[in-house]
């Protein structure tokens, strides 16, 4: 059971967010929260092309990979694996390209809106430049890099840990850039302000884990006690 958290906690936190999706009732935010159990909404998402060319990938290849992986690749390297799969289809391309950004992906759209206002302006209007800044980080860098890092990783590339220090580092930066002025402002629209913001600590913590992890490693091959990854 510990191992397949540490494997795939990133997979079953994307279940988690598509989930949200399909039962939290995108046409208004009120607490408590107004669920839609009659599968509309999850009917709306499966009959959309952006929602099954992002989503269905992400639930369905990255097990499969990670399961292939199982034996040739240690642990963390399948945590990495798993965590840039479901960044490449769902995270960064699904939710915040498509939703936050071009504002194409149903119900997640609305959604974002609800949980930025800002988003109801139009593209690089002053008012939602920080967040269209971080989705141009994601849509030029952190997206790419996410498929490079996939290959990195499958492939055992001695470059993986480099690359992925790098791009973790955009990643961190990027969800910076998203929040703070919002924080700064106490800006608020509703209870999910607050879950988009617990969800997107997630960006900061992790980085933060791989790069105190990386220290931790290289100080004791410095000293004679080479660590490998588990």
């Amino acid at each position: 059971m510990k191992e397949f958290l540490v494997v795939y906690w990133p997979w079953l936190f994307t279940l988690a967010t598509i989930a949200l999706g399909a039962v939290v009732d995108a046409a208004e935010c009120v607490w408590p929260p107004k669920l839609d159990l009659s599968g509309k909404q999850l009917a709306k998402l499966f009959s959309t092309p952006v929602f099954l060319c992002t989503a269905v990938p992400a639930v369905l290849v990255t097990p499969v990979l990670a399961q292939l992986a199982r034996g040739r690749l240690s642990r963390s390297d399948r945590a990495s694996l798993v965590w840039w799969s479901v960044n490449l289809f769902w995270f960064h391309t699904g939710c915040d390209i498509l939703s936050g950004y071009y504002q194409i992906m149903p119900v997640f759209t609305e959604l974002y809106t609800h949980m930025n206002t800002a988003h109801g302006y139009a593209r690089w209007h002053p008012e939602r430049a920080p967040l269209d800044c971080a989705y141009g980080l994601e849509l030029f860098f952190e997206a790419p890099f996410a498929a490079w890092l996939v290959y990195l990783f499958w492939k055992q590339d001695k470059a993986r840990y480099l690359v992925e220090l790098w791009a973790l580092g955009v990643q961190f930066a990027g969800t910076v850039v998203y929040y703070l002025p919002a924080l700064m402002r106490g800006e608020f629209s509703c209870w999910l302000s607050y879950a988009d913001r617990a969800c997107g600590s997630v960006w900061i913590m992790f980085p933060a884990y791989v790069f105190w992890r990386s220290v931790k490693t290289a100080r004791s091959e410095s000293t004679g006690k080479k660590q490998k990854h588990k």
